[in-house]
């Protein structure tokens, strides 16, 4: 069930990057991932509410797990910028590659209270993920 989750996170983000992409046509980068960031708490406050969900921060959890919501626009921010030069598939396969990289250093690491993972058939992946994109890029 988590690998459809993912492969539908997938369809979702390309999806997003395209709607948001074209939202910066109209209003530029900023009021465009300000609209996209309001409308998404709202979903969420909703889903709150109709679960019948108090909102709630733990003052237990420490500080920087909430710069998670910075980098989540910073996401957006860059997303909607690279998306007019570049398009969905080739800046989604990018971030891919940014993403993979990024999760190898901390698997190997062990960060974030997670047991450190070094496979070598991860490399492999990311290895074949690069000749995709040289691909997409040169032809």
């Amino acid at each position: 069930m988590n690998y459809g989750l993912s492969i539908f996170v997938g369809f979702i983000i390309s999806i997003m990057v395209a709607l948001n992409g074209v939202l910066t046509g109209s209003l530029g980068i900023y009021h465009a991932t300000l609209i996209a960031h309001i409308f998404g708490i709202t979903v969420v406050i909703l889903i709150l509410l109709f679960r019948k969900q108090k909102i709630k921060i733990i003052s237990k959890v420490p500080l920087y797990y909430f710069i998670g919501g910075f980098l989540g626009v910073l996401t957006t921010v860059f997303n909607n910028q690279a998306f007019s030069y570049l398009g969905v598939s080739i800046m989604l396969a990018l971030c891919l590659f940014g993403q993979s990289v990024t999760s190898l250093i901390l698997d190997a690491l062990g960060v974030f209270n997670h047991k450190a993972n070094n496979n070598y058939k991860t490399y492999i992946g990311l290895f074949l993920l690069v000749i995709g994109i040289l691909v997409m890029i040169l032809y």
